[in-house]
């Protein structure tokens, strides 16, 4: 029993080796290794800046569950938020647009953020209203582990909202509430129909809350030509001790 653990995490680990091979390979054949970090910075401006506008599709992380929440719980998510941020930077080739919906300035997770993680210089589109009203025009689709149907793609033209939850403080249901409050759409990750995992039972990975940056990076690596497969392998927690769902390690759906 020892040993098929220990070759699980191996082969969960080994998902994580190629993906930065293949990074440090991208930018070798892109020339990026031989970019004055002056030019290197310049060029990053340039694409988040350009994401503001043309990023495809949008995610919009919603701070409207923050008043329910524990400064330790605001402390955990301006952290999770910093992290989100940083894989946003580091996407490639492509950039989705980036916002935060209910954001207000003097909130707690506003301080926190600017205080410990320099969120004054983050590039990103802040609204003090909620998804709805800051993209009335467009397609407004929730995230939640608590909806039953799955996500099986992405548009480029839809709203994803990621609710502002720490993991652990999670209230089950809330974004589907709130996504048939306004009318809107609320799917989950199909983490169960690409992944098992040694550690938790198929009904339990198929509702898992996740961190919100874990849940932005698989939509992320999905924007830029992963499968469900590679990204939820890729993106989730090593404990899972995750391994492919025989038949879908090439499929998206």
């Amino acid at each position: 029993m020892h040993q098929a653990e220990d070759s699980d995490s191996l082969k969960s680990t080994d998902w994580r080796v190629d993906k930065r091979r293949k990074e440090k390979e991208r930018r070798l054949e892109s020339g990026l290794d031989h970019v004055t970090k002056r030019d290197a910075k310049a060029l990053l401006d340039a694409r988040l800046e350009l994401a503001l506008s043309q990023g495809q599709p949008t995610i919009c992380l919603d701070l409207t569950y923050e008043s329910k929440m524990s400064d330790k719980e605001v402390d955990k998510l301006a952290k999770q938020l910093n992290r989100l941020y940083g894989i946003h930077r580091s996407s490639q080739p492509n950039m989705v647009q980036l916002c935060l919906t209910n954001y207000q300035l003097e909130s707690r997770l506003a301080t926190v953020a600017r205080q410990k993680y320099s969120m004054q210089a983050y590039r990103i589109a802040l609204f003090p209203q909620s998804p709805v009203d800051s993209f009335p025009n467009k397609e407004i689709i929730y995230l939640s582990p608590d909806a039953e149907q799955c996500l099986y793609e992405l548009s480029p033209s839809a709203v994803y909202v990621i609710g502002g939850f720490v993991d652990e403080a999670r209230q089950p249901g809330a974004s589907v509430s709130e996504a048939a409050q306004f009318g809107c759409k609320a799917v989950r990750l199909p983490i169960d129909s690409h992944v098992t995992s040694s550690t938790i039972t198929s009904a339990s990975l198929r509702k898992l809350p996740l961190p919100v940056n874990i849940v932005f990076g698989v939509l992320v690596d999905l924007v830029n030509g992963s499968t469900w497969t590679e990204a939820l392998m890729g993106r989730l927690p090593p404990r899972l001790k995750l391994q492919p769902k025989q038949g879908n390690y090439l499929a998206n759906s």
